[in-house]
Order: C-alpha cells, then structure tokens, then sequence
C-alpha cells in the first residue's frame, strides 16, 4: 500500500514531545555533565534514562571517579533516580 506524503486530516503526529524524547534530553544532559568533568572524559560510561531513571554502565579506574559520576547524574535537573551498574576496574 503506497502512503501520500502528507498528513490526513485529524491525524496525530508521528512526532511528539512525550516521555521518551524527555528521557533522551536527560540523557543527554547527564552525558554533557560528564564530559565537561577532566576526571571522567576518558572513563568508559554509558548513559541511558527510562520514566526518569538515570542508568550507568560502564568501567571506570576508580571508587572516586565512580562516586564523582553518580553526583554528577543526580545534579542534573529532572532526574528521579540513578541506577549504577559501573565496574571498578
């Protein structure tokens, strides 16, 4: 079935601001937090968010650079929570 290009009236848009562009934005927040920080540039960390949730995964060198990233993640405005599945290596 082939689709016209535009919107048929009364049809909602593909694209909405709800909670999963909200939880990216956080996301990206938190990631901006952590790459602005000379102890964590270089430190293997992803960032992800779910309902608000930040969660961190990754390998840093050490307990102080894995108690700076949780402070970090909880400083930034909107986030509910941090789940930190980081590893000490």
């Amino acid at each position: 079935m082939t689709y016209p290009w535009f919107f048929p009236e009364g049809m909602p848009s593909l694209f909405h601001d709800g909670p999963v562009a909200n939880d990216t934005r956080l996301a990206c927040r938190v990631v901006e937090q952590l790459n602005r920080d000379p102890l964590l540039r270089r430190q293997r960390i992803c960032v992800e968010a779910q309902n608000r949730v930040i969660i961190l995964e990754g390998r840093v060198d050490s307990a102080d650079v894995l108690a700076r990233a949780r402070a970090l993640a909880w400083a930034v405005p909107g986030v509910h929570d941090v789940n930190v599945k980081v590893h000490v290596v």
